[in-house]
């Protein structure tokens, strides 16, 4: 009897500890139930850039560079399917309607690379009967959202420039590069799509080029000084080439007219990004008033020249003085990794501009221009800023700011945002 009475009790303790695992249990559960989902980051289309090579004198193959946010980086692939759907249209010219040939392109392991955390898709083009040139517009389509992000290219068949036949490669021999720059410590090819063997020069110029005048700037600008020839190298397509000596090259087919060919930079290892004090405190003139520019300048340390200015815009505030450096630093290494051009990115005309107010909400496109525009806000109407595309001997896509007085009433209260660290990133 007393046993069944124990085994009874334990059965009645062990039921009373199941139905409060039971309830605890359905408490969690509710709780999950009841918690907000989280929400998963789609992929976006940030930015896309596009370049050719010309194949053959019947297609050419069009590489495409998509900065694309929220990817993993395995399972990129999968959701470049699941999310976009890619197509092209190839028509005569901007402003006209024709469709000289269209197609869809789907995102495969063949086509599909993710190098610097970077989308490149790869496909070819076909030349159009009696067609020289063509606008080649390319259109990402967001499946859940309808949104679409395009890209203009205008493609020479006829393949006239050395930049048409002939990119520069980096480690991935398939693809080629799509920044104008070269850290030392890379061993790098000149090459055609079909490698083709032949001989070119490399011509290696002095000089160090100025940063952009202000956007109220409208004077003339002063002529760029001429350049001197510091050496020529030559070489052969195809082969692998390491150059130490750091400057601007353009390579060329022959050495006698010096027009036909396209430039890059060798830079150091450390670039886009800058380290050194003596280079990190040229970019200030963006933020800093004549003298500040002076003082700076003047200062043979370099270190303590960046120490005594930044804590002089902060108020001594050595916290706010960090945040102001790491902020504005990281948009100088961003500005040279996208607008390096035959100098500094944070030199050029769409450096300065990105520098200072970000990267644009909106971006305008045509053969000859384009217009950046920035939102409307509380205290400002939308800015827009145009960049007129100006021949270079040494890139094919070099554009100037359009410059009026009136951008000072919206400039000095960006750059009075930059020394009092309210920027926001």
């Amino acid at each position: 009897m007393k046993k069944i009475l124990l085994y009874a009790l334990i059965v009645g303790v062990t039921g009373c500890v199941t139905n409060k695992k039971i309830k605890k249990a359905q408490r969690e559960v509710n709780a999950v139930a009841s918690r907000p989902a989280e929400v998963v980051a789609k992929p976006l289309v940030v930015a896309i850039k596009s370049r050719y090579i010309v194949k053959d004198s019947s297609s050419a193959t069009v590489f495409m560079e998509l900065d694309v946010e929220n990817l993993k980086k395995d399972k990129a692939l999968q959701q470049m399917k699941d999310a976009f759907r890619l197509s092209w249209l190839l028509q005569s010219d901007y402003g006209v309607r024709d469709r000289l040939a269209f197609n869809r392109i789907d995102f495969t392991e063949q086509n599909f690379v993710l190098r610097d955390d970077k989308v490149e898709i790869t496909f070819e083009v076909n030349r159009p009967k009696n067609i020289s040139k063509a606008l080649l517009l390319t259109e990402i389509f967001e499946l859940e959202n309808s949104k679409k992000s395009n890209n203009d290219l205008v493609i020479d068949f006829t393949a006239t420039r050395l930049s048409d036949r002939f990119g520069l490669y980096v480690d991935d021999l398939s693809r080629p590069i799509f920044r104008n720059y070269i850290n030392k410590k890379d061993t790098f090819q000149i090459r055609s799509i079909e490698n083709h063997k032949r001989d070119l020069y490399l011509v290696r110029y002095s000089g160090d080029f100025e940063a952009a005048q202000s956007p109220m700037a409208t004077s003339l600008r002063p002529p760029i000084k001429s350049l001197k020839v510091e050496e020529t190298i030559k070489i052969q397509t195809g082969t692998p080439i390491n150059i130490q000596t750091e400057g601007l090259y353009f390579a060329v087919e022959d050495t006698i007219s010096l027009k036909n060919g396209f430039g890059f930079m060798i830079v150091d290892n450390r670039y886009p990004r800058f380290t050194l004090p003596e280079k990190l405190v040229k970019p200030l003139i963006y933020m800093s008033t004549s003298q500040e520019t002076r003082n700076v300048n003047e200062n043979p340390d370099a270190k303590q020249a960046l120490d005594r200015y930044f804590l002089a815009i902060s108020g001594g505030n050595q916290a706010l003085a960090k945040k102001i450096i790491k902020t504005y630093f990281r948009r100088i290494e961003e500005a040279n990794r996208l607008f390096t051009s035959y100098k500094e990115g944070w030199k050029t005309d769409k450096g300065m501009v990105y520098i200072i107010l970000g990267p644009p909400n909106r971006v305008q496109r045509s053969r000859d221009r384009e217009v950046w525009l920035y939102a409307q806000s509380q205290n400002f109407s939308e800015i827009m800023f145009t960049f007129n595309k100006k021949p270079n001997q040494f890139i094919d896509n070099y554009y100037e700011l359009v410059r009026y007085p009136e951008y000072q009433a919206y400039w000095y209260p960006f750059v009075e945002a930059w020394r009092t660290g309210n920027v926001m990133e």
